[in-house]
């Protein structure tokens, strides 16, 4: 399914970040670990900010990252956690 820049993609109802020390995203159904950039990319994911403005704030925060693997890599990772049921475009 292809993604577009416009969405706005947000944590759904009943999941949230752990405050501790791990990266763990809590859901219903238990806790994902977050790996790499992944919590900072579901902080970003707010539910006020567009795909293209996560995609652009990450591409800031790592300069040395290919803008293209940042894109795709943010995409799939958010898919990937909607299909869990976790995420949702608004």
């Amino acid at each position: 399914m292809e993604t577009a820049r416009t969405e706005i993609p947000a944590l759904k109802r009943g999941c949230r970040l752990s405050t501790g020390a791990e990266s763990l995203l809590l859901i219903p159904e238990g806790a994902l670990r977050l790996h790499g950039p992944g919590k900072r990319i579901l902080e970003l994911c707010d539910g006020k900010r567009n795909l293209g403005e996560v995609i652009r704030q990450l591409q800031g925060e790592y300069p040395l990252a290919e803008e293209s693997k940042i894109s795709v890599e943010v995409v799939t990772f958010l898919r990937g956690l909607q299909e869990k049921g976790a995420i949702e475009f608004l």
